[in-house]
């Protein structure tokens, strides 16, 4: 019971701060959906119910997802240029081709044996596609939507999205293997529920700056993993998720920067 508290306690403070940024600042909401939001609730509880081996062996898995993961932004994307004047279709569409985009390049990953080494050759190839595709997509970074009051439905929404997900996939993380849980762990878990509402409020006008601005923040995913890798069997979950955090959020400060 603790821990299914905790759990749900951390996924809504990270949906909701979330939200209430991007709704604001769309450039910087993007940039902070590259934190390790939904990826470091996953982990820090694979690492607490299933032990630090396991974290370990899934990782390599875990970076090769984040190209799943960007592979669900450009299916949102297209998905999301269609029925632009029925809010519902809107949103089906976007959100149904981004999760085919999600399990078929995941499907792929699971196919193979990686290693930490080509996990990192291959979220770069992901990477290089992602960044190029958004940046020939003519996008107004500087567009920013009036805040919509957030209505009761939307904020359970929300709350519901995030937590069953994480309950399930960390609920069922010793039955799919280190490697689909590493995959999984890669979902965008904080991210999804964010473009859905952003889609439903604004059409196109907002979440396209989102997934721009988290074509490159992504990259920070990769330290949060690389961190944990090299922390977790040295000095625990619980430091070594505070430290990778902290590491993450100074990365995203200079990112910003430039």
């Amino acid at each position: 019971m603790y821990l299914i508290t905790l759990k749900t306690i951390i996924s809504i403070v990270a949906i909701y701060g979330l939200i209430f940024i991007s709704e604001r600042n769309p450039k910087l909401g993007g940039l902070l959906a590259g934190l390790p939001l939904g990826v470091g609730i996953m982990i820090f509880f694979y690492g607490i119910e299933q032990g630090i081996d396991f974290v370990i062996l899934g990782i390599p898995y875990g970076v090769s997802g984040l190209v799943s993961m960007l592979a669900f932004t450009i299916g949102f994307y297209w998905g999301g240029k269609r029925f632009l004047d029925r809010p519902l279709l809107h949103v089906a569409s976007a959100t149904l081709f981004g999760l085919i985009a999600f399990f078929c390049v995941s499907y792929g990953i699971s196919l193979v044996e990686v290693t930490l080494i080509s996990s990192l050759v291959i979220f770069l190839g992901g990477f290089m596609f992602s960044v190029l595709f958004f940046k020939y997509i003519p996008i107004d970074t500087n567009s920013i939507a009036s805040p919509k009051k957030m209505t009761l439905l939307t904020g359970v929404f929300r709350v519901v999205f995030v937590v069953a997900f994480v309950l399930f996939f960390t609920g069922i993380a010793s039955l799919i293997g280190s490697k689909w849980a590493g995959i999984m762990a890669s979902f965008p878990i904080t991210l999804c529920p964010l473009l859905i509402i952003l889609a439903y409020s604004y059409k196109d006008e907002v979440y396209p700056v989102v997934l721009k601005n988290f074509s490159y923040s992504i990259a920070t995913l990769v330290v949060f993993y690389l961190f944990v890798f090299g922390l977790f069997p040295i000095i625990g979950v619980y430091l070594g998720t505070l430290i990778s955090y902290l590491i993450c959020l100074i990365y995203v400060f200079f990112l910003k920067k430039i």
